[in-house]
């Protein structure tokens, strides 16, 4: 019974780290949300020092704890989602974190009282946890996706109340029959109709009260507005904005930030001539518009920008179908432009279209497009498939004989990073950089000058796989002047700036992508950060990274050094810090070969985890402990396999290019399976020997604690090590981690 329980738990606790995330994301900037739930998992640690603590006190754990901590578990989350929802939002970060880290110490609590009772059969234990945690990651994405943020909660809450009750039930307590009402009530309201779930889902107090949200802002300029769209899905928070007054547009957003307007139109052709004078019509103001491809339509705007420019066929991508539906919602405003005979819209990712697309287009556009709900501007944890060396000579491989790829960025950094990346695209393909200019043009909406510098907004930037004409360059100069559109590059009639001195040859391209305050080195698919624009590692990670060691280092070491557990604080550190190192990288590297971040982080994360329960559950078998006394065979397989899958995942990838997502769903997950396997094994071995030591069994919450908080190192210290280095080297750090951790033989686990 008690692995069920842990299962349970375990699918709860996964369950609510990922709604956690998925709340604050709509809440705050994905910095401060980082920054909060990586903080909020330390309180596993926290959990596991109270329950050593509590060992100390009476050297008896008895099973009594696991129920209270159990019933701890149930009430925290209602508790502290209850509070977050019905919260004004607050600019003291401290209350998010406290009321977010509520549910990790219960959690942490529980298991390493569990791990502490039953650490005999700590394989069995660490094998319910993982298998838990890897349905729980497939759950969370069924359960987001069909029943909401709302039904999601009351969700995890039954889970555990179901947990709570089938260890009550084992010890036949009297606390049954309230069990059995509390799990009633939680049933009941998992029922209720969906116009009152519509309503408490759209009226999150802390969303709707954030001045620093797309919402807060309008009415803090004196305006009202009021949201009439709402839908949750795992991928965002997508709401539909009305401004009062403004009959004309709507405004689509994504978790209240990344906005995309909703343009009233009836319909009718002669209504789009209005749309000529933006620089959003530039690319469609030249040469043939016949095809077109849009990546991230959002509101469909771009749409009535391809119907200006007399495209016959539109094909538009938007990786998030809440945004889709939307459109759809709110048809008798829009004139219904995603159902017109001319356009063909996609729910997927944009990038993965193209892949796999065997069409060829007329105009390649993409404007102001995220790939990530999270991701709004400048968020250099972010990663962007988009706008990587590789991504660009995808879309210049699918445009015709005289095609056009155009970007609306936001800034001088995006313009700056996309124009070195095209050099260093158009170079691969042939093209010498003095030349290169030559395929290129560049337009801003405005150039402000703030404290003596031009601030760009809105900045165009078309580049063609064939040279511009002399016509065309006058056609583009004439529609911007007509808009009154700034050209800051247009070969022939506005030769000047920067790409003027690169075609003149007195500037290199390392030297145009050096000449800047900020980082404008091109993103590859190994480190797609394109919005990563720090020069060295970005201060937030170095932040919550020292942060967190400093804060383990507090908690921890005192009862280390008094336990004179250094050897196995090293040993479950390490794997908490290897484990994460190779499952973030490992996630990432299959987000292009699955098409979409949301899938491939829930199936190959759930490959990842079962794979290591199983492995975990067939940890004490002979042949992994005994065939050598000074190497741990498990650990030495992680480092062989992970390298392995460093050096042929892109074959892999390549030859499967062609199967049907389901394939390669299977094949991720058994991949990532025989890696996960034998990286399940380490720690169950470790409690295992503690449990079997007298002196050392008292410090098993400890280390389960120390573990769960060197995860969070771990997946920070993977990302600076992606950012810098890229996804491959993190991996291999990873790999290298596990061959040390082979090294540590049964007497070095238990050692002072």
């Amino acid at each position: 019974m008690i692995l069920v329980v842990i299962s349970l738990a375990s699918i709860s606790l996964f369950i609510y780290q990922v709604i956690l995330n998925r709340i604050y994301s709509a809440l705050f900037w994905y910095h401060y949300t980082f920054l909060i739930t990586s903080f909020a998992i330390f309180g596993l640690g926290i959990g596991g020092i109270i329950a050593y603590n509590q060992r100390q006190k009476s050297e008896n754990l008895k099973t009594d704890s696991l129920v209270k901590a159990l019933f701890l578990l149930s009430i925290s989350y209602i508790f502290s989602l209850g509070i977050i929802y019905v919260l004004p939002f607050q600019n003291n970060v401290l209350i998010y974190l406290i009321l977010a880290t509520l549910p990790f110490v219960a959690g942490g609590y529980f298991f390493s009282i569990a791990f502490e009772q039953f650490g005999k059969i700590s394989n069995k234990l660490y094998f319910a946890d993982l298998i838990g945690s890897g349905f729980g990651s497939i759950i969370v994405l069924l359960s987001l996706n069909n029943l909401g943020i709302y039904r999601s909660v009351i969700l995890i809450c039954i889970i555990s109340v179901i947990a709570w009750l089938l260890f009550t039930l084992q010890l036949k307590k009297k606390t049954l029959l309230g069990g059995i009402g509390v799990l009633i009530l939680f049933m009941l309201a998992l029922f209720i109709p969906n116009k009152y779930v519509n309503s408490i889902e759209q009226n999150f107090i802390g969303f709707i009260t954030n001045k620093t949200k797309t919402l807060g802002t309008i009415t803090k300029s004196n305006q009202k507005a009021k949201i009439v769209y709402t839908k949750w899905n795992a991928f965002s928070r997508t709401d539909v904005i009305k401004v009062e007054g403004d009959n004309d547009e709507m405004i689509v957003t994504i978790d209240g930030t990344a906005n995309a307007p909703m343009y009233r139109f009836d319909g009718k052709k002669s209504s789009l001539s209005k749309y000529k004078d933006d620089i959003e019509y530039l690319p469609f103001s030249f040469g043939n518009n016949h095809k077109t491809l849009i990546i991230g339509p959002g509101g469909g705007r771009d749409i009535l920008y391809a119907l200006a420019g007399n495209s016959k066929q539109i094909t538009g991508v938007e990786i998030n179908t809440s945004s889709i539906d939307a459109v759809r919602h709110f048809k008798e405003f829009n004139g219904d432009i995603y159902n017109r005979p001319e356009v063909k819209i996609y729910g997927e990712d944009g990038r993965n279209f193209v892949r796999k697309s065997k069409e060829k287009y007329d105009v390649i556009f993409l404007s102001l497009v995220m790939t990530n709900a999270s991701q709004n501007i400048g968020y250099a944890l972010s990663e962007n498939y988009l706008f990587t060396v590789e991504a660009l000579e995808d879309y210049m491989n699918h445009l015709t004989d005289n095609g056009k790829l155009a970007f609306l960025a936001h800034d001088k950094e995006d313009m700056s990073k996309l124009i070195a990346t095209i050099l260093r695209v158009l170079n691969k393909r042939g093209i010498s950089i003095k030349e290169a200019p030559k395929y290129m043009a560049i337009f801003t909406k405005e150039i402000q000058l703030m404290n003596g510098n031009e601030h760009i907004h809105y900045p165009m930037i078309i580049v063609k796989n064939k040279p511009f004409s002399q016509l065309e360059s006058k056609k583009l100069k004439e529609t911007a002047d007509k808009g009154k559109i700034a050209p800051l590059y247009i070969p022939y009639v506005n030769d000047k700036g920067p790409l003027y001195h690169i075609k003149q040859g007195h500037l290199t391209l390392v030297e145009f992508e050096n000449g800047f305050s900020f980082s404008a080195t091109p993103a590859t698919d190994d480190k797609p950060y394109f919005y990563d624009f720090s020069k060295g590692v970005s201060p937030v990670l170095v932040f919550i990274f020292f942060f967190i060691l400093i804060g383990s280092i507090i908690l921890f070491t005192p009862i280390i050094s008094q336990e004179k557990a250094f050897k196995p604080s090293l040993y479950f550190s390490s794997l908490g810090i290897g484990y994460m190192l190779i499952e973030i990288p490992l996630i990432q590297k299959f987000i292009l070969y699955l098409g979409h971040p949301v899938i491939a982080f829930n199936y190959v994360l759930a490959g990842l985890l079962i794979g290591s329960g199983i492995g975990a559950y067939f940890s004490n078998a002979k042949v992994f402990n005994n065939l050598s006394n000074r190497i741990y065979l498990p650990a030495l397989l992680v480092m062989v396999i992970n390298i392995g899958l460093i050096l042929s995942l892109n074959s892999i990838f390549k030859v499967t290019s062609n199967f049907s997502l389901v394939s390669k769903i299977l094949i991720a997950v058994i991949l990532v399976m025989i890696q996960g396997f034998f990286m399940g094994m380490p720690f169950p071995r470790g409690i295992k020997i503690l449990s079997e030591n007298k002196k050392k069994s008292k410090t098993i919450p400890v280390m389960w604690g120390l573990n769960g908080v060197m995860s969070v190192i771990g997946s920070v210290l993977s990302i600076m090590l992606s950012m810098e280095f890229g996804f491959t080297i993190a991996m291999l750090a990873g790999a290298i981690l596990y061959g040390l951790i082979s090294l540590q033989n049964r007497n070095l686990v238990i050692a002072k």
